[in-house]
């Protein structure tokens, strides 16, 4: 009996002990469904699941599990193994679910929203163990992301980095809960973390964002971060959770109103050990309000292809850091009444001076059929005004809901040269001339892929008079892929934006040997690029080629220019 009492009161003292030992990553969420309908074989109901990662048990009790707003508790004892799994859903749904293994149903359950969401679990003294945010990009496939298939991490060694170690399972079922992942392979992240923006609290404090969770160690030690303009090194530095990708800086020294600084970070580690690049920065400073004129529309796509999304560009042309809390978009109806105005932001960011703001519902369609889209400067929202495939108005106003700038536009303000409209944007030729101008604007260049979403315009332009034409370099190339002129390289700057144009490549002969350029806009400057083969693919015997360049614009304006290269071949 007394031995009997000894175990008991033993264990009584061990318990305890494994409370005291959690560390981050000890348990990790490793699947999830937060779509589960229509179904393809597993219960119509959500479920995270969870893998006991450690060498040790642990007892759940008085856990949470949390989507953010809302966390649900765990309330019975449950012992979970090492290296076992457990599926949490709704109480309702426990008993469909304990057919494919270990289950615990909760009250509560805290549900997952279906584009995007978080989820968390920590302890029952809030110690975060596990936490991330998803999005239906992490699918990798759009038909999977309507519904049914599960969320499933690809490399379970690897628990820090995002969507690069996420993606839909390829179980028949939809999903492997309770279960090794179907997608299960290795997959390591070799990758630093990197510091993506700051945004400004006050004069002296300052939150770091990265692109996955960092060691709070080392981002702890004040040493790895400096601050130019002489304000050196900050008194304080912490991560925050739950994601751990977010470093509070307290400065010793106060930014100045009107001045943006940079801010270094080194010797900064994620959970694979690998450090931040050296001297990684990013820009930091003090917003003002913006006041009409600080912020213009830049460029705008309001027929997309069936398939696609709209977007609008934002350009900061003044000297001041904007809020982007402090900006917001609208329609207007047919009175001329302003529609409900959209924020931009659900977490402060700010925009620079001569920095772009690309404002879409879909990110990631964007970044695949515009191949000069800048994914930093890109803003995901979750509605866009109303913009019509022919002509339509967009109005940009701060919190006061004064004014800064108001776009009507219109589908006629396209080169009348194109031949189809969709998929291409309107971009601003000079951010200093009036929006309301409809000569201001023009169809973005084909050269860059008929949109510049969050870059520099292929029509920009300071300064619509002089410039050079057409340049040839090197004037000898020899296209034997050895590294050296292996292409010859046509520069153009034009005078004016909205030029359509070819180029022809003849031989000494007069023969027409290759079509390079074939009736496509071009922007206000670039390149192409001679390889010295025909239009048919084939490389061109040595000898001097004439280039043919001839431009065109819609009032009749037409520009000729040849240039001669010779196509010469290496001993």
């Amino acid at each position: 009996m007394l031995t009997r009492l000894y175990t008991i009161c033993l264990f009584c003292l061990i318990m305890p002990l494994f409370a005291l030992s959690q560390s981050r990553y000890d348990i990790l969420i490793t699947e999830f469904l937060p779509d589960p309908s229509p179904s393809m074989g597993l219960p119509e109901s959500e479920f995270i699941e969870l893998k006991n990662s450690s060498a040790h048990d642990f007892n759940l009790h008085n856990w949470k599990i949390s989507n953010g707003n809302i966390a649900a508790i765990i309330k019975t004892d449950y012992l979970l193994k090492a290296d076992s799994f457990l599926i949490l859903c709704p109480a309702a749904s426990a008993g469909a679910y304990s057919h494919f293994g270990p289950t615990l149903g909760i009250s509560s359950f805290p549900s997952l929203y279906n584009d995007e969401g978080d989820i968390i679990l920590s302890t029952e003294s809030g110690v975060v163990i596990h936490a991330l945010h998803y999005d239906k990009s992490w699918y990798n496939n759009e038909l999977k992301a309507k519904g049914g298939w599960s969320l499933e991490m690809i490399d379970l060694h690897d628990p820090c980095t995002g969507k690069g170690n996420w993606t839909s399972s390829i179980s028949d079922s939809g999903g492997t809960p309770g279960n090794k992942n179907s997608v299960e392979a290795y997959n390591p992240d070799e990758q630093p973390p990197s510091l993506v923006r700051a945004i400004t609290i006050d004069s002296v404090n300052i939150i770091l964002l990265l692109d996955e969770p960092v060691d709070s160690f080392s981002a702890s030690s004040n040493d790895n971060y400096s601050v130019s303009d002489g304000i050196g090194y900050p008194d304080s530095a912490f991560v925050q959770s739950p994601f751990f990708d977010r470093i509070a800086i307290h400065l010793q020294n106060p930014l100045v109103v009107g001045k943006i600084y940079m801010i270094s970070l080194q010797q900064i580690g994620d959970c694979s050990g690998n450090q931040i690049s050296l001297n990684n920065t990013c820009k930091a400073g003090i917003p003002e309000k913006s006041k009409s004129g600080d912020i213009i529309f830049n460029e705008i796509l309001f027929n997309p292809p069936p398939y696609g999304y709209d977007y609008l560009e934002l350009f900061n042309r003044s000297s001041r850091i904007i809020k982007c809390s402090d900006l917001f978009i609208a329609g207007k109806n047919m009175d001329g009444s302003l529609k409900d105005p959209l924020d931009l932001v659900n977490e402060e960011r700010l925009i620079f001076p001569g920095e772009y703001l690309l404002l879409t519902e879909n990110p990631g369609w964007i970044l695949q059929n515009y191949p000069m889209a800048d994914k930093e400067h890109i803003l995901s929202l979750s509605s866009l005004p109303s913009m019509p495939d022919d002509q339509g108005t967009v109005v940009l106003l701060n919190a006061a809901g004064e004014v800064l700038d108001e776009l009507d536009y219109d589908h006629h303000w396209h080169s009348p040269l194109l031949a189809n409209e969709i998929g291409v944007s309107l971009e601003r030729i000079r951010p200093d001339l009036p929006t309301s101008l409809p000569a201001n604007w023009t169809s973005a260049a084909a050269t860059a892929g008929y949109g510049t979403p969050g870059y520099k315009n292929s029509e920009y332009s300071v300064d619509s008079a002089g410039g050079n034409f057409i340049s040839v370099e090197p004037k000898i190339f020899s296209p034997d892929f050895d590294g050296y002129h292996d292409f010859c390289f046509i520069h153009y700057n034009l005078p004016a934006a909205g030029y359509m144009g070819s180029i022809s490549i003849y031989d000494v002969s007069g023969r027409k040997v290759c079509t390079l350029v074939n009736n496509i806009i071009w922007g206000i400057s670039g390149t192409f690029r001679w390889d010295g083969l025909d239009d048919q693919q084939n490389l061109l015997p040595m000898g001097q080629y004439i280039i043919y360049v001839e431009l065109f614009l819609p009032d009749g304006t037409v520009r000729k220019q040849m240039l001669v290269c010779v196509l010469a071949r290496r001993h």
